[in-house]
């Protein structure tokens, strides 16, 4: 699991340097009808729909996180500056009410409560994000359902909007998860507390 805690970490990371950059571009704007001005504009509108996929993509790595088991201090603590970060931005996006009209609900970009899979057939019928780790749901004959966007390379699954963020801000290689490729993880996740990776952070 360590290679995965320092994948997450490497994610979160590059997440919260984006939305931070979006903060420092509207801040530097002198004057509010400036900013709205930018907001209100299609490059401004389209510029903060990217910023809210990479947004949603740090929402889906605090689920992947939560259905692994993975509990790790220091990914929490970037979970939380990302958050304020977030939350910050927002401030901004009360200058447009179409940009305000875009933002999906708190509930729809929450991941952390994931459909419920048979323990029995863990990795039977369901796949994970190489990215993220949240569930791609399968069908009985193996076949990924189009619930959402995805990709697969090199024999391993991908949100779209995913692989896109990790080869775009991250990586140009994209990862590959151990529980992509170790069936007993997927299945029985070990307990966080025992993880050396976990003591190590």
């Amino acid at each position: 699991m360590e290679s995965d805690i320092a994948q997450l970490k490497k994610c979160l990371e590059n997440i919260y340097k984006v939305i931070r950059k979006a903060n420092d571009i509207l801040c530097s704007m002198s004057q509010p009808s400036v900013c709205s001005e930018v907001l209100h504009s299609s490059q401004g509108t389209m510029y903060i729909a990217g910023v809210l996929e990479v947004y949603r993509v740090s929402k889906r790595v605090e689920g992947g996180m939560k259905k692994v088991n993975i509990t790790s201090d220091m990914l929490q603590r970037r979970l939380r500056d990302i958050e304020l970060a977030w939350n910050n931005l927002q401030a901004f996006f009360s200058l447009c009410p179409a940009v305000l009209q875009m933002l999906p609900s708190e509930s729809a970009l929450d991941c952390r409560i994931l459909p419920a899979v048979p323990d029995s057939a863990q990795c039977l019928y369901s796949a994970c994000c190489g990215i993220c780790l949240t569930q791609l749901p399968r069908i009985t004959d193996g076949l990924l359902t189009l619930q959402e966007d995805w990709l697969t390379h090199e024999g391993c699954h991908y949100h779209t909007s995913c692989a896109n963020f990790w080869l775009n801000c991250v990586d140009p290689k994209l990862p590959i998860s151990s529980f992509q490729t170790n069936e007993d993880l997927c299945t029985n996740p070990p307990p966080s507390t025992d993880s050396p990776a976990q003591k190590a952070a």
